[in-house]
């Protein structure tokens, strides 16, 4: 058995002793894994490649952008298992495209050449070329082409809407949906899951969006349903795509449309209701209420951390984006912090570090079968974005140099501990309050417990397998990843 520490201490990815973990008594907490209950199936854990990520990796020297791939993607790195991408482009764009901006059903213009001219194809081809690199790839459109919505446009922030599919376009769309899968596995990259539209509540009109009711949705799914099957492709359909609060009635409002859930593999979820909430009800709900649908976290990130004014900017004398004590200080503030009501209920000021741990851990311990963050890597000004909808990322980039953020420490550390295959198992016992955790075994045999303790003091917990026990103290504001290996492994 060993063990693994991501902490605000400093510690990346530590190789840890367990004599150094070892409690002055033994603990009154027991966390019993059950290896006789297991839960949910892997599918994968990682990060999103935009062509803001492509841009901003432009900028760095070709030795140190192939390093950070192979950081990132290798199998000695945190060999992510599962990417996201965006169809066409996104707030996370230098502009606004489509493949085929031309209105013609046939979709005879239909290519993929702008993101070939852009660099966001080489950059997803350069990760895939990673030696060692395996991840399933998730593609997402914000919108359809302007030409087959109602408003005719991408978004339209002034009527704060992103406008609807014409019904008389579903076909058409679906059909260039397909046609992206078939473009993009002839360039060597198959696409395992697609969303039927990224946000289907919109969002305001801020940037490229359509929105799409539970209905509208249950009646366009078997439409892409059929446009894939007939082209012989078998990419995955995860419906909704948004935030967890409310996900069950949208899911019950698509899958209880006997011709849509024939094609449905699962439902994708994102976290920006809250900066502290994992949301477990909805999860468990859902997870109830559909029991043999995926449910894969496709997005979140740290957002809205460049509005801070300029002593806290991206060109502050003081770099703090540079500083790995602010990811797990409480100091961060999301969109909801401006526009919420009462922002201290679910946007209060939060630990960034603190926020991806406490979701990766306790989403998994609820049913999640895949994470995903959003952006692999940025700027330092959190871009490029061409709405001003800045954000940070699990690398930032300044010129030359990549700053590589403790919030890939910790998704890399959970990454290369949880891979596809792994079933998650059921564990017992009450956790004490700023605790989280789950279990797991992964397809080698090795069984992995993570503990993510979000207080400012150790907690001493035993954690017990079948007839083994193992007493540790966490440490405070620390990821800790045990790991006992099967017999004849080390």
């Amino acid at each position: 058995m060993h063990a693994v520490l991501t902490s605000a201490a400093g510690d990346h990815q530590r190789e840890i002793a367990l004599a150094d973990l070892a409690p002055d008594s033994p603990p009154a907490t027991v966390i019993t894994v059950r290896a006789d209950r297991p839960r949910q199936t892997i599918v994968g854990v990682g990060t999103s490649l935009t062509q803001a990520s492509a841009v901003a990796l432009s900028t760095l020297p070709a030795a140190e952008r192939a390093r950070i791939l192979a950081l990132a993607f290798g199998p000695e790195g945190a060999g992510f298992s599962m990417v996201r991408t965006h169809i066409a482009s996104c707030d996370f764009s230098t502009h606004s495209y489509t493949y085929a901006p031309q209105a013609d059903p046939s979709l005879a213009g239909f290519s993929l050449d702008v993101d070939r001219a852009n660099g966001h194809l080489d950059l997803l081809l350069d990760a895939h070329r990673v030696p060692g690199a395996q991840f399933r790839l998730i593609a997402s459109p914000w919108t359809a082409p302007p030409w087959m919505k109602d408003n005719g446009r991408y978004f339209e922030r002034e009527a704060r809407r992103g406008g609807c599919l014409l019904p008389a376009h579903y076909d058409t769309f679906a059909r260039y949906t397909a046609r992206y899968v078939e473009a993009m596995a002839s360039e060597g990259l198959p696409v395992w899951g697609l969303t039927p539209v990224n946000e289907p509540h919109g969002n305001q009109g801020a940037w490229e969006s359509m929105e799409m009711s539970p209905a509208a949705q249950a009646a366009y799914v078997p439409v892409l349903g059929r446009a894939l099957r007939d082209r012989g492709l078998d990419a995955q359909i995860l419906i909704y795509d948004q935030n967890r609060a409310g996900v069950v009635e949208y899911a019950d409002g698509v899958l209880s449309d006997e011709a849509a859930q024939a094609h449905v593999a699962g439902v994708a979820v994102h976290w920006y209701d809250s900066t502290f909430r994992v949301y477990e009800d909805e999860l468990d709900r859902l997870h109830a209420a559909w029991p043999d649908r995926l449910i894969v976290q496709t997005e979140g990130c740290i957002d809205n951390v460049f509005k801070r004014g300029e002593d806290k900017g991206p060109d502050a004398a003081t770099p703090w984006w540079r500083d790995d004590g602010w990811y797990w200080r409480k100091v961060a503030t999301d969109w909801g912090w401006d526009w919420a009501p009462d922002p201290e209920v679910d946007h209060p000021p939060y630990a960034a570090a603190f926020r991806y741990a406490r979701d990766l851990v306790g989403g998994l311990a609820h049913w999640l079968s895949g994470w995903l963050d959003w952006n692999l890597a940025l700027t330092r000004r959190g871009g490029p974005n061409h709405v001003e909808n800045y954000c940070l990322a699990p690398i930032l980039v300044d010129g030359a140099d990549a700053y590589v953020t403790p919030l890939f420490h910790v998704l890399a550390q959970i990454s290369r501990h949880t891979r596809p295959g792994a079933v998650v198992l059921a564990h017992e016992g009450p956790l004490p309050a700023g605790l989280w955790a789950v279990a797991l075994r992964n397809p080698d045999g090795r069984e992995v417990v993570h503990l993510f303790n979000e207080t400012e003091h150790p907690i001493d917990v035993s954690i017990e397998w079948g007839a083994r026990r193992c007493p540790l103290r966490c440490p405070s504001a620390g990821l800790l990843t045990l790991v006992l290996a099967p017999p004849g492994h080390p």
